[in-house]
């Protein structure tokens, strides 16, 4: 899996943009199917930092 097929979208909410401007975390909708070292790999490929650490969160999707 390619580096631009892990990291879909960045996650722009009010909590997500406070985080980013309070401490160096960001929020990015992923691939299901990655891992935490696929998905630390990415983001230290494309954006050129170090990543300390990756959270991840599986949700449901909500009944319409």
């Amino acid at each position: 899996m390619m580096n631009s097929e892990i990291i879909i979208a960045p996650v722009i909410t009010e909590k997500s943009q406070e985080l980013a401007s309070t401490g160096k975390v960001y929020v990015f909708k992923v691939a299901k199917d990655a891992n935490k070292i696929q998905i630390k790999n990415a983001v230290e490929s494309l954006f050129g930092v170090k990543v300390k650490s990756v959270n991840t969160l599986n949700t449901k999707a909500k009944d319409k």
